[in-house]
Order: structure tokens, then C-alpha cells, then sequence
């Protein structure tokens, strides 16, 4: 089986419970996220003036069931996704007009025959890429001017990580046992759960996309997702050093 194939294979097995459609679940908007869903709820309503959206790896829907139920505007969202068994979920649980569900691999996006964007919304994909550069070279493309790329990615430089560092251990950043063991305790099928890279706040995006500048933003998160410290001071270090005390979040404008 290919690698492509592989993966597919995976987070079909992985994801065949959301092939129903079911959930209706809505993130809750908070002035200080703690993780990514409530991060993107914040910042890219924040930053989106309407327009057309194009979210890669859309999951269950979560996140545009959120950005909608908490006024977002728009003219156009395309949900996409890899995994069948997501594809099948999303199109039981969107009815809307202006919204279009697409199976599509963010690494072979024919840019001179595929729709340009306002916003690409990239929550926990990039690190599943195979070739996380020439994928963002290829969005860029897609962006109408002015436009941008939203991307949430774990942070492989987050203090958390370095201190496993410092002991000897491999920080993994999907699963636990150093990327042998998933979250719910069963034995990985895929090395860290497919977690193919392992990124800091980087120039990537600027020196080899195209992407005229980026914006970093932050919101903390402790060891195992636990907030250690209050909602204000946690928000002022992961503003202040998110290299250090936040995931990758980040806005690349075109």
C-alpha cells in the first residue's frame, strides 16, 4: 500500500464513528482559548471580513458549525476532507447552499484550475503532510489578494516539550509513550497517530512561500492540556513568548 494509501486507511478506521453525521456539537467562545478549536473561534473571526472559505481537513465540521453559530459571514465554505468516512459525515450534517463539501489532499491542489479564496482555514493538518512546503506553496496560489492562511500546529519548541527534551525523551505531539500509545491507551497505528513533522515558529512561510508576512499569535496550554496558571497571566505569556509557552498558531497573509 502507498503512503497516501496508508494514511487514508487509517483515518478511515480512525474516524468511521463520524460517519454518521450526528454531532451537533458548537464551540463555546472564550476571551482566552485554551485549545485550538477556541483559538481559531477567537482569532479568525477577529481577523475574517467575509468572503470565500476554504477549510482542509474540516474533520467532523466542528469548527464551521462554530464560526457560524457565532455570526460568521460569509459568501462561500468549502469543507474538505481525506478521510471517506468523514466526507460521508459532513454531507449529512450540512445542508446549507452556500456551503460544499469536496474530498480533497491539500498536497495536490491543481491551483490553475481550482477556485482562489479569501481565507484557508488549517487546523492540526500541516504536520500530516508529506511535503508541508510545496503544499504551501500551492495554497498560496489560492489566495486572493489580500487573503490568508490560518494554521494551527503543535509546537515542538512549547516548554512542555522542551523538558522531555532536556530528559531524553521524544516529546510526541498526538499520542503519548513517545508516539507508541494513543490518548484512550491502545497501541498507535501510525507512529504518533501521523504526525509526519515537527514544527517551530519558522521563516518557511515567508522565505520559500511567498507569503508576505506573518502574524504569530498564542494561547496557553500546560502540561496534558491542564491551565497551571490563571487565565490573564497564561494569555500574557503565550502573547508575550509563543514560541515558548503556546501551540503554533499563526495568520500567513498573501
Amino acid at each position: 500500500m502507498s503512503t497516501t494509501g496508508r494514511l487514508e486507511s487509517h483515518y478511515d478506521t480512525k474516524y468511521e464513528g463520524e460517519r454518521s453525521g450526528a454531532s451537533g456539537q458548537i464551540v463555546e467562545y472564550r476571551s482566552f482559548p485554551s485549545n485550538r478549536h477556541e483559538a481559531c473561534l477567537k482569532f479568525f473571526l477577529s481577523r475574517f471580513n467575509g468572503g470565500d472559505i476554504l477549510e482542509l481537513g474540516a474533520g467532523s465540521g466542528l469548527i464551521a458549525r462554530s464560526l457560524i453559530a457565532h455570526g460568521l459571514k460569509f459568501d462561500s465554505y468549502t469543507l474538505s476532507e481525506l478521510s471517506d468516512a468523514r466526507l460521508d459525515g459532513l454531507l449529512r450534517g450540512f445542508k446549507d447552499p452556500h456551503i460544499r463539501v469536496l474530498k480533497l489532499d491539500a498536497e495536490s491542489l491543481p491551483a490553475d484550475e481550482f477556485p482562489t479564496y479569501d481565507a484557508i482555514i488549517m487546523l492540526a493538518l500541516i504536520e500530516h503532510l508529506i511535503d508541508p512546503l510545496g503544499a504551501m506553496q500551492r495554497l498560496r496560489k489560492l489566495l486572493k489578494p489580500g487573503g490568508f492562511v490560518f494554521i494551527d500546529t503543535p509546537n515542538i519548541a512549547k516548554f512542555t516539550r522542551r523538558a522531555k527534551l532536556l530528559l531524553g525523551r521524544f516529546p510526541a505531539t498526538a499520542s503519548r509513550n513517545e508516539g507508541l500509545t494513543t490518548y484512550a491507551g491502545h497501541v498507535s497505528d501510525l507512529y504518533d497517530e501521523g504526525h509526519l513533522h515537527y514544527f517551530t515558529l519558522s521563516l518557511m512561510l515567508i522565505n520559500r512561500c511567498r507569503f508576505s508576512r506573518v502574524e504569530k499569535l498564542g494561547y496557553f496550554i500546560g502540561p496534558n492540556g491542564r491551565r497551571i496558571i490563571g487565565h490573564k497571566l497564561g494569555d500574557a505569556l503565550a502573547r508575550l513568548w509563543p514560541e515558548m509557552f503556546s501551540e503554533i498558531v499563526l495568520v500567513a497573509y498573501a
